[in-house]
Parts: C-alpha cells; sequence; structure tokens
C-alpha cells in the first residue's frame, strides 16, 4: 500500500484563525475528531481537504523510495556536487556536468540534461535568477496519538508585544511510519533571508531560537503537540522566483533552457516541491522524451519568461560568459 511505500496517509485539512491572548473565548464548531485543537481564541476555522481528495507524504520516505524505484528500473544515481556545466563546441548543446565527490573531480557525459537543483539551481545556471528563503521546523511526538489532520494556523501576536505579525504555521499529523513506531508532528513556520545559501545541505545553518519560536507558537493550537518531545529541529533553503502572498501561486519554471539544445530546467517550486514533484517529472520526462510536454499546459512555466534578459545582439557572449564556452 502507498502508506507503507511512501509514507503517504489520508488526511483532513483545514486553515485556522487564531489568537495567542485566551483560550476561553467562544469558538466556531469543530469536527470531533479534531479533539487536540484547542477551542478557545480560535476565530475561524475552514476545512479545505478531507480523505477522499487529500492526503500527505513523509518527504525523506518518499524521495527515497523514489531513487529505490529508479534504481530497479536501471536508473545509475551518482552521488555528488555538479560544479560546471560543459557544452559541445557549437556552444549549444550539452556535452558533460563537472562534478566533485569526496574531493575527487570528474566528468559525466550527458545527451539531455535535466537541472532540478532546487535553490542551487542558480549557482549552475545563473540566468534564472532566484531567492533561497531559508525556512526552520521541528518534529514532534505528541502526548498521545492525535487524529490525522494537516492544519495551516495564522496566529495573531499577543496583546503584550512579545511578537509584532502574524504567524503562519503549518501543523502536519504523521502516523507511524518507517522512520518512527509512533505518531509524530511536523510543524514549520515563516521564512528567513538572514543567512545566504550554503554550497551544500550539510552547511545549512539552523537558528535554535527561530525552531523554539516554532514551537512555543504550538503552544497556541495544541497542548498534546506542545507538551511532547522534539525530536528534531532543522531547516531548509527553498527555491523561490520571488516573495508571495500565501495563497498566489508564482512558477513553478518548468521546461527547456532557451538557446541550448538539450537542457532542461525544473526549478521555482517554492515550498510546494513535494507536492509538485510527480507532476513535474512527469511533464519533464515528456518534454526529454516525446519533444513536449502531453500531460499538461506548462507554457506559462517556460523558463523564456524567467530569464536574465541579456539585450538584444547579446545572446552568445551572454551564454559564454555564464558556461565559459
Amino acid at each position: 500500500m502507498a502508506e507503507t511505500k511512501f509514507g503517504a496517509t489520508d488526511s483532513y485539512t483545514a486553515q485556522v484563525h487564531k489568537s495567542q491572548d485566551s483560550r476561553s473565548t467562544t469558538s466556531p464548531s469543530v469536527p470531533p475528531a479534531l479533539d487536540w485543537l484547542l477551542p478557545g481564541a480560535l476565530k475561524s476555522y475552514k476545512e479545505i481537504g478531507d480523505p477522499s481528495n487529500t492526503a500527505q507524504v513523509n518527504p525523506y520516505i518518499y524521495t527515497i523510495t523514489l531513487a529505490k524505484l529508479s534504481e530497479e528500473k536501471g536508473a545509475k544515481i551518482v552521488y555528488g556536487s555538479a560544479t560546471k556545466l560543459n557544452f559541445k563546441r557549437d556552444g549549444k548543446a550539452i556535452a558533460s556536468v563537472t562534478y566533485t565527490h569526496d574531493g575527487t573531480t570528474s566528468d559525466l557525459s550527458a545527451t539531455d540534461l535535466v537541472i532540478a537543483a532546487g535553490p542551487w539551481t542558480s549557482r549552475l545556471f545563473p540566468s534564472i535568477h532566484l531567492g533561497a528563503p531559508r525556512g526552520h521546523s521541528v518534529v514532534v511526538r505528541p502526548s498521545r496519538d492525535l487524529s490525522p489532520y494537516v492544519l495551516f494556523p495564522k496566529i495573531e501576536p499577543p496583546v503584550d508585544g512579545s511578537q509584532s505579525h502574524i504567524l503562519s504555521l503549518e501543523i502536519y499529523l504523521r502516523p507511524s511510519d518507517s522512520l518512527y513506531n509512533h505518531d509524530t508532528v511536523y510543524a514549520s513556520g515563516p521564512d528567513d533571508y538572514s543567512v545566504p545559501l550554503p554550497n551544500n545541505t550539510d552547511d545549512v545553518a539552523v537558528d535554535l531560537q527561530r525552531c523554539e519560536d516554532v514551537y512555543t507558537a504550538i503552544k497556541s493550537v495544541s497542548d498534546e503537540i506542545y507538551e511532547g518531545e522534539v525530536l528534531v529541529r532543522q531547516a531548509c533553503y527553498k527555491p523561490q522566483i520571488r516573495p508571495h502572498e500565501d495563497d498566489e501561486e508564482v512558477g513553478p519554471i518548468v521546461g527547456p533552457a532557451p538557446g541550448l539544445d538539450g537542457v532542461w530546467i525544473a526549478t521555482g517550486h517554492d515550498e510546494w516541491g513535494i507536492q509538485n514533484s510527480a507532476g513535474t517529472g512527469l511533464v519533464v520526462s515528456e518534454m526529454v522524451w516525446e519533444g513536449e510536454a502531453k500531460s499538461a499546459n506548462c507554457a506559462s512555466l517556460d523558463p523564456k519568461h524567467f530569464v536574465k534578459d541579456a539585450g538584444p545582439g547579446e545572446k552568445t557572449g551572454f551564454l559564454q560568459k555564464i558556461f565559459g564556452f
């Protein structure tokens, strides 16, 4: 079943609006199964999904499983950090990729290249400009098993002035899986731009205070989560085309690199990379193997809409500057 293979589970999903100042005010009704949501100071509750149309996956289990399934179908996974794209003499088609692993530099020949490096895409393809916001999150073992809900709370600042802005959280209840033999809760907070993108994932800096802020905000949402055990404090960077409102759709960038043969770009998914990963993989495979996307209209996602404008007559020199051919 999918629940075993991908760490997937069907879920209810809801948006809630809360205040941090009181637990005793009159609140809108919520489903009886959501008995772990503190009712006080709840200003609104809106269900946006149920198990008939909504599910979540554990990102780690999901990606590891996809990698294993790919290897079973004949794919070879080469571990390393890509550092340079090498093009044929005419400068219009990919020839190879230079990468490093354990201090060794190697070249991997290529006829087609898909750049799906998340926020690091701009390091390989500088004409795609991406922001790299950092997000912090915690994984908590709740004090008891909880019903499978995904909540998107907006929490108003307390009147004591200890916070000055509305805090938007994401809270995912995850049942036991191959990582944990008990329920866990993943909770994440707002992004920050205070630390630049490092060279690799091993160097991502975790601000423990920001993790603590996320955990503290949970106090106004659920006693069972707040009184649980924090298992993980972590941070990640996201490929962002530009800052946007929570309900605003921007990107992603999916399609052929302008002016180049055999180079495809799939990035700019922001915080929705896991959600859009399978669909992105499908349409990119169609572009590579069939010449165009068949399963979805990706015209608005074409990289030509997002590349830096080199100016009239400057295209060749611009690509030479980027790739060094």
